[in-house]
C-alpha cells in the first residue's frame, strides 16, 4: 500500500501550517510539500525548509491552514473527489456545513496547540505533541478519510479526537475562546502596572499576544461564545455579590474545589 499522504499542499505556512509541515517530513519520509501564502511567507518558510515548492501542485492531501474566514472561502475550490481535504480552523460548524453542502471531500480538523508567536519561524515538529487534535468528518468525507486523518493525527504525535462540528465548537467555546477574551481584556485593565506585577499575571496574560487578524473569524463563527461569556459573567457577579454582603462561604468553596486550602 503506498504512503499516505505523499504530495501535502499547505494554504498558510505560519506557526500552525508550518509545524505541519515540519511535523508531516519527520513522521512521511519523502513526502513533498507546497506552500500557498503570501509571497514574504513563502520565501521565508522556504528558506527554513519548512515547504519545498511554492505555488499549486498535485496533491492528495490539502490543508487549509488559514484564518477561518479565508478557510470559508477557500472551500469552494476543493470538488475534486482525488483530493482530500482538512483544515485547522478553531470554529467548526460552519466550515464543516459549507464543506458538506458543497460535496467536498472533508475532514474538518482542529489541532489544540500553539503559542503566542506567530509566523514561519516559529513553527516547530514538535508543538503537537500529545496535543488533542479534533477531527469532524462530514457527510461529503469519502471512505476511509476519518481513519486516514486519524492515522496522521497519531504520527505527529497528536491525540485525535472524533467530535461533532457542533459539539466541537460549544467544547472550544469553553476551554479556548472564552479563556482568550478574558486573558486579553485582563491584560488591558492591568497595562498601566504590568511591569510591577509577578509571574501570575504573567501567566494570566500571556494569551493576550495572539494577533486579532486569527481570532476575528473565530469570534465572528463561534455560536456558542456568547453563552459562555454570560455564564461567566453570572458567576462573577455571585462572587462580587458575596464579597459586597461579607460572605466568604462560596469563595471559599470554590478555592477548595480547585485543589488551595
Amino acid at each position: 500500500m503506498e504512503q499516505f499522504p505523499q504530495r501535502v499542499t499547505i494554504f498558510g505556512t505560519g506557526l500552525i501550517g508550518g509545524s505541519l509541515a515540519l511535523a508531516l517530513k519527520r513522521s512521511f519520509p519523502g513526502i513533498r510539500i507546497a506552500g500557498i501564502d503570501k509571497p514574504r511567507v513563502l520565501e521565508r518558510a522556504l528558506r527554513l525548509g519548512i515547504i519545498d515548492t511554492a505555488g499549486p501542485q498535485p496533491a492528495d492531501l490539502v490543508i487549509l491552514a488559514t484564518p477561518v474566514g479565508d478557510i470559508l472561502g477557500l472551500i469552494d475550490q476543493f470538488t475534486s473527489k482525488e483530493t482530500l481535504v482538512t483544515d485547522v480552523g478553531s470554529t467548526k460548524a460552519a466550515i464543516c456545513h459549507k464543506a458538506e453542502r458543497l460535496g467536498v471531500p472533508f475532514i474538518g480538523g482542529h489541532p489544540m496547540a500553539g503559542i503566542e508567536q506567530s509566523g514561519p519561524e516559529a513553527a516547530s515538529p514538535d508543538l503537537f505533541n500529545n496535543a488533542p487534535y479534533f477531527l469532524c468528518p462530514v457527510k461529503s468525507a469519502p471512505a476511509g478519510a476519518t481513519e486516514l486523518m486519524l492515522e496522521i493525527a497519531k504520527r505527529i504525535g497528536a491525540t485525535p479526537q472524533v467530535i461533532s462540528p457542533e459539539d466541537h465548537d460549544r467544547l472550544v467555546a469553553q476551554i479556548s475562546h472564552l479563556p482568550q477574551i478574558l486573558s486579553t481584556l485582563l491584560a488591558d485593565q492591568t497595562s498601566g502596572h504590568q511591569d510591577l506585577a509577578g509571574p501570575g499575571l504573567r501567566s494570566m496574560t500571556r494569551l493576550a499576544g495572539s494577533p486579532f487578524h486569527v481570532w476575528r473569524d473565530i469570534f465572528k463563527t463561534s455560536g456558542f461564545l456568547p453563552h459562555e461569556l454570560q455564564s461567566f459573567i453570572e458567576r462573577l457577579q455571585r462572587i462580587s455579590d458575596s464579597m459586597e454582603a461579607g460572605n466568604f462561604n462560596e469563595i471559599e468553596d470554590l478555592f477548595k474545589r480547585r485543589g488551595g486550602e
